[in-house]
């Protein structure tokens, strides 16, 4: 399994750790399964579909598949994501809202046009998840199983975030350092976990040394000390 990096040069205070973007962690696959078991939190309805394929070939994913689970979840509606992110540039490369498999395929294609876009590699699966209308988003940091702080770019008050369950998920997941996004139901006002990734900064050529969690307060963003850090180049696992 792929690791955060932890023998390298001491880090700046501030920042938790350093790990590949495509860390084997930051993969829904992974922290999904864990959360799902948490009895006290509430995730999404979730299944994964492999991506077959080579060199030599598309793409291979079993769309009709992927219709039979809407079918039987009686979805009319649901997103889709790569197994480390979504699409982040249009709603065309997320949200399924066809059980035909031809557009079930024309949104997947799409969703992986935009991953590529963005070098973000899919995972060799891909997410189709239940649909949830939200009103609220709030996204905790954890570290060392505990909250460090929330956010919110919305406006429900912070006596209304799910301190609970994101408390119950910091216990759990007390391995590093974390971003866990939490969206409220617009009808129901029911709290579901929806999203975590390491609170960390990666490396590219690109673009140097990135945060791997966008930071709504920027006091807390490791990107701040990327002056500091040492050359990428003697960091090793």
């Amino acid at each position: 399994m792929e690791i955060p990096i932890t023998h390298h040069p001491k880090l700046p205070e501030g920042v938790p750790l350093v790990a590949d973007f495509h860390d084997m962690r930051n993969r829904l696959s992974y922290y999904f399964p864990i959360i799902r078991d948490i009895d006290t939190v509430r995730t999404p309805v979730t299944k994964f579909f492999a991506v077959d394929g080579s060199y030599d070939s598309y793409p291979d994913i079993a769309y009709r598949e992927i219709t039979k689970f809407l079918q039987d979840q009686q979805m009319r509606r649901a997103f889709v994501r790569g197994d480390y992110s979504s699409a982040k540039y249009d709603s065309d490369g997320r949200e399924i809202t066809s059980h035909d498999p031809y557009e079930i395929n024309r949104t997947v294609v799409e969703m992986m046009r935009q991953l590529a876009f963005d070098e973000r590699h899919v995972g060799g699966k891909i997410a189709v998840r239940e649909w949830i209308p939200h009103d609220t988003e709030v996204r905790f940091f954890l570290r060392d199983g505990h909250i460090l702080y929330g956010d919110s770019l919305d406006d429900a008050p912070e006596t209304e975030w799910p301190w609970v369950e994101a408390r119950t998920i910091a216990r759990e997941m007390d391995t590093y350092a974390w971003s866990c996004d939490f969206i409220r139901h617009e009808d129901t006002g029911k709290w579901y976990c929806i999203d975590m990734g390491l609170d960390a900064l990666y490396h590219t050529k690109k673009y140097g040394w990135t945060a791997h969690s966008e930071h709504l307060d920027e006091s807390y963003s490791p990107e701040q000390y990327i002056d500091e850090m040492p050359n990428p180049e003697v960091l090793q696992r």
